[in-house]
């Protein structure tokens, strides 16, 4: 490669993080077209992710072959009810798992997920436990967007 192709190279790539430096300048594209409530203010729209953590979650056994947790949100700052995705992530056996999308008594501050062994797996270290899923290292890991005005 040539010294002048270099320099065209470093032109465009300069002028291409301008480009994106001027589009993140005029703020958020985030568009929520409803909710579990009426909308707010549309210029205080937020994304907001995490994780309960591989080695934090505090999973607690709710059958016995189901665990739940709760999942704290409340520094995301949101007024309104978000719309909250998740999925389940960890080292192993959570492929057996059902639920893992589920999301609960979602609030402005908190939600709660339930999963469970699907039925159809026999495997007892896919079980649906408390010690299975943090041997497992099983955690929630989630985005809201919501209102926080």
């Amino acid at each position: 490669v040539t010294n002048a192709r270099l320099v065209v190279l470093q032109q465009t790539m300069e002028e291409e993080l301008e480009a994106v430096g001027r589009r993140e300048l005029t703020g958020p594209e985030i568009t929520i077209l409803n909710g579990e409530e009426s909308n707010g203010n549309s210029n205080c729209t937020k994304v907001c992710s995490g994780t309960t953590g591989r080695t934090t979650t505090n999973w607690i056994s709710y059958t016995s072959n189901g665990v739940k947790v709760e999942v704290d949100i409340s520094e995301c700052g949101f007024v309104k009810i978000p719309t909250v995705t998740t999925s389940i992530e960890g080292d192993g056996y959570h492929w057996y798992l059902t639920g893992t999308s589920a999301v609960y008594d979602a609030t402005t501050s908190s939600f709660r997920t339930q999963i469970r062994r699907d039925s159809g797996f026999t495997d007892s270290s896919a079980l649906g436990n408390a010690h299975n899923a943090r041997r497992n290292e099983w955690n929630v890991e989630w985005i809201a967007v919501g209102f926080t005005c």
